[in-house]
């Protein structure tokens, strides 16, 4: 998924407009792929944007079998997109071997009103031979009626043709339509180099690739390579690409953006929420303040009134319930919070008595101010409470989480790491071969230029050529063409999702490697905190 292309789902949407067409998809191997961020794009190029991955299939999950056949899945509705968000993350939940893989016992479950599927490409199911590859092909093509098709490529290999004759085969024996699909790894033919020194730079070959058009062509030229692999019929290849507008039938849905607050107590009524986050709130008050000078609890008295009234007015009760009843659960574990405060929560008093925090803002030298927590204003204008918290005993929280909003309901958030300019350069220091030194020394003036932009004032204009030499600037030109491009995908380190319903089918769930000296597997929401917030 993320070694072998150079470039963005931006780059897709604007070659879709520049050759007229009018869906985009950012079909992946092993997942969806980043389709929040591809939803937004194509909204922002005019485009439609369709879910589709280019998921692994073997017959059994739960066998050692890393056959790893390609199968495209496609979302005609919006059910169609939870159900396939369930099927892949059961792939990487229960049919994980070496990839997440999804079976028969899983596409059996989905239903053709809701998802499309094709055979993909040469990597299909013909990796366990014609035979079987015929009955794993009538099997999906008996469940999934109009929503199946036998996907044709135009690549100029003997093992395209082959798939292609077979497919032909059982088109003409059984009348499985035909489609045409790309293998797109890149945008103009002329990329094919940057690809290929991305894969150097990764230390990945492909022995097999020689004759592959890996790019993202016109259909005239698509045509023109049909023609030339010579075994399709004239009709046959207006047919498969006249099928494509197939995308263009399904329903076109867009996710809903209204902030979405998870409540632990959804028999209750808002008032009764509100009321039961107070009476948290005042009995901790008066245990706190039991002891204390008539003055110094009147300053925190109307501390809370001013934070409590914040909260309540625009119904926010639900976060500081939820994260009280973790916190509080978390502890009781052996969970700890420690004696730092981080960003703005420790300004608001009522979180210390809520255990939120360990900072009682009136008893320390500095003065904090509230409104930069949260106000009414800023909770009305669309933003939520943030409340982020140093802890010790990570997995104390973990379970607590699980406990208190139930099974699949929470999991850490994927992190998308892409490239930057200094990554970037490295990666094209090794894909090119330049020596340690010319990659060091440039790699050096590049974190000078990104410190100096970093420290800038308004006015200053900071040049990178100031800080580049002359005979290196074609170089870094040459490494940006990688910038921005996802690199890794990894649990984020500290950001939670905790959701109303199962993530396994709202969200999606992936399967990772967790970061540090003690490797463990994560099972992460496959969504970031940029698009989560």
């Amino acid at each position: 998924m993320l070694t072998d292309s150079v470039v963005t789902n931006e780059d897709y949407a604007r070659r879709a407009v520049e050759l007229g067409h009018t869906v985009l998809s950012s079909c992946e191997h092993g997942t969806q792929g980043n389709y929040w961020q591809c939803s937004e794009l194509a909204k922002q190029y005019g485009l439609r944007w369709r879910y589709v991955s280019e998921a692994y299939f073997v017959k059994d999950r739960r066998e050692k079998d890393n056959a790893n056949c390609h199968l495209i899945l496609a979302a005609k509705t919006r059910k169609g997109i939870g159900d396939l968000n369930f099927a892949l993350s059961e792939a990487n939940i229960s049919g994980y071997y070496y990839r997440p893989r999804v079976d028969l016992e899983l596409l059996m479950t989905l239903d053709p009103r809701d998802v499309f599927v094709t055979t993909a490409c040469v990597g299909g199911v013909y990796k366990y031979g014609w035979e079987e590859a015929e009955k794993l092909i009538l099997r999906m093509a008996s469940h999934f009626r109009d929503s199946f098709m036998l996907e044709v490529q135009y690549h100029d290999t003997d093992r395209q043709r082959e798939v292609n004759r077979f497919l032909l085969g059982l088109y003409r024996k059984h009348g499985i339509p035909l489609i045409m699909g790309t293998d797109s790894h890149f945008i103009y033919p002329e990329d094919a180099a940057l690809r290929d020194q991305r894969l150097e730079a990764n230390r990945i070959r492909y022995e097999d690739e020689g004759g592959w058009y890996m790019d993202y062509p016109s259909g005239a030229e698509a045509y023109r390579r049909f023609q030339k692999q010579g075994v399709l019929s004239e009709a046959q290849i207006r047919e498969a690409m006249e099928n494509t507008g197939i995308f263009l039938t399904f329903e076109d849905v867009e996710f809903d953006k209204s902030k979405k607050l998870p409540t632990i107590y959804p028999d209750l009524t808002q008032e009764e929420r509100n009321q039961m986050y107070l009476s948290l709130v005042n009995e901790a008050f008066e245990a706190q303040t039991a002891d204390m000078p008539a003055e110094e609890k009147d300053v925190r008295a109307a501390g809370v009134e001013y934070e409590t009234n914040v909260v309540t007015s625009t119904n926010m009760s639900d976060y500081f319930l939820l994260d009280h009843e973790i916190v509080r659960r978390a502890v009781e574990k052996g969970g700890i919070i420690t004696k730092t405060g981080r960003g703005s929560a420790p300004s608001y008093y009522t979180n210390s008595l809520l255990g939120l925090s360990s900072i009682d803002r009136f008893a320390i030298p500095v003065e904090m101010f509230p409104d930069r927590f949260i106000s009414a204003d800023r909770i009305l204008s669309g933003s939520l409470p943030d409340i982020d918290m140093n802890i010790a005993n990570r997995e104390a929280f973990e379970e607590a989480q699980a406990e208190v909003v139930g099974e699949w309901r929470s999991a850490p958030m994927v992190a998308f790491g892409t490239l930057k300019r200094l990554s970037a350069w490295k990666m094209f220091c090794r894909a090119a071969n330049l020596s340690f030194d010319i990659a060091n020394e440039v790699g050096n003036q590049l974190k000078a230029y990104e410190q100096a932009v970093r420290f800038a004032e308004e006015d200053d204009e900071i040049i990178l050529a100031d800080y580049v030499p002359a005979q290196y600037r074609e170089l870094v030109e040459a490494s940006e063409q990688y910038m921005g491009v996802i690199d890794s995908i990894s649990p984020h380190p500290c950001a939670y999702l905790l959701c109303r319903e199962d993530i396994r089918r709202e969200i999606g769930i992936i399967r990772l490697n967790s970061k540090g000296g003690k490797k463990k597997t994560v099972f992460a929401a496959f969504i970031d905190g940029a698009t989560a917030e």
